[in-house]
This record gives C-alpha cells, sequence and structure tokens, in this order.
C-alpha cells in the first residue's frame, strides 16, 4: 500500500474536525438567515397590524367617541328640561304643603321631636 494514501487515526481526526467545523459555521449561516427572514417578516406584520389599525380601530373609537358625546348631550338636555323643572315643582308642592300645615297647626308624625 502507498504510504501517501495511508491515513493515520490522527489525520481522521483532523479531517473530522475541519468537516465539523464547516458544518457548524454552514449551520451558522443558515440559521443567520432564517433569523434574517423572521425579523423581516415580524416587521411587515407589525406594519400590517398599525395599518389596521389606523384602517379600522380608530375609525371605530371616533364613532363611539362620537356616540359617548350624543348620549351626554341627550342627559343634559333631559336633565335639563325634565328632571329640574319636576324637582322644582315637587318642591314648590312640598313648601306649599308645608307652610299651610304650619299655619293650620296640624303636626305630622315626621316632625314630632
Amino acid at each position: 500500500m502507498d504510504p501517501y494514501l495511508a491515513l493515520s487515526l490522527a489525520d481522521w481526526a483532523d479531517i473530522t474536525i475541519i468537516a465539523i467545523g464547516i458544518l457548524a459555521f454552514a449551520l451558522l449561516l443558515v440559521v443567520l438567515a432564517l433569523a434574517v427572514i423572521i425579523g423581516l417578516a415580524l416587521r411587515q406584520l407589525v406594519i400590517l397590524s398599525k395599518n389596521l389599525m389606523q384602517d379600522n380601530v380608530k375609525p371605530a373609537m371616533d364613532s363611539a367617541r362620537d356616540t359617548v358625546m350624543t348620549v351626554k348631550g341627550t342627559t343634559a338636555f333631559v336633565s335639563e328640561t325634565t328632571v329640574t323643572p319636576i324637582f322644582r315643582v315637587y318642591g314648590v308642592v312640598a313648601g306649599a304643603r308645608r307652610a299651610v300645615s304650619v299655619i293650620a297647626g296640624i303636626r305630622s308624625g315626621k316632625d314630632d321631636a
């Protein structure tokens, strides 16, 4: 056998170490490429989500805000035109009843002290 073709155990160990180094470097490049691809995909996803928020959620929020303002205005209107006059009339009636009872000398059960 030719002495130049025969490989010793140390030669095989060196070849194995070099092969593992090359494979590890190739794996590193593949992982790096995948990381870049995933990063770019996530960036596009964030941009898409942002556009979705601006196109769909923001108008819905504006509509909800307008509805709340309308309800607030309606509540103020009903309070001013209905509830407040009823309370005033009730106050006048209660005051008149009390005045009549004081003038007539009638005592109610609440005033017994």
